[in-house]
């Protein structure tokens, strides 16, 4: 018996942790016309360091992981990254002028529920929903958060893969 529960014990210290990924205000806003849309989250990172490097959703041509940076003229500009770093028991904010994912080629209507899927280094997956709003031209002043009445949701699923 001591032999079974020792077996035992050697492979549950064998399988990965499962770090928890926290996520909540999720919101996608269509853009106008033809143009791209976002999505917006929060999300706080329960375990080790890992980083966001994908999306995709039957609801869009194709999703792409963008954030702002100084350009050599001190603009800031929009460009494509391969990954959000997430810190070990840290947090992640998508956000306007920030990290973001860029939505192409929506396949819905205005006020239609989408989930997107992110992938995470480290295996583990989300599935976000939010309800999609028209991108709005900002009416707020400059360091005033714009009214958000998204009620995005998410899951989050424990994969792992052989690393």
């Amino acid at each position: 018996m001591k032999h079974l529960f020792f077996a035992a014990a050697i492979v549950l210290s064998a399988l990965p942790a499962r770090a928890e990924m926290m996520v909540h205000d999720v919101t996608a806003r269509l853009g106008i016309g033809d143009r791209p849309g976002v999505m917006f989250a929060m999300f706080h990172n329960k375990g080790a360091a890992t980083q966001l490097v994908s999306a995709s959703s039957p609801s869009f041509e194709s999703i792409e992981l963008h954030t702002h940076q100084h350009g050599e003229n001190g603009m800031m500009r929009m460009v494509k990254v391969n990954g959000f770093s997430i810190a070990a028991n840290g947090m992640l904010k998508l956000q306007p002028g920030g990290d973001h994912l860029m939505l192409f080629g929506y396949r819905g209507a205005v006020g239609d529920e989408v989930t997107v899927s992110v992938t995470f280094a480290d295996g583990r997956t989300a599935d976000l929903s939010a309800v999609t709003q028209v991108r709005q031209k900002r009416s707020h002043k400059r360091g005033q958060k714009p009214d958000d009445t998204s009620n995005g949701k998410m899951n989050i699923h424990g994969h792992h893969s052989g690393h």
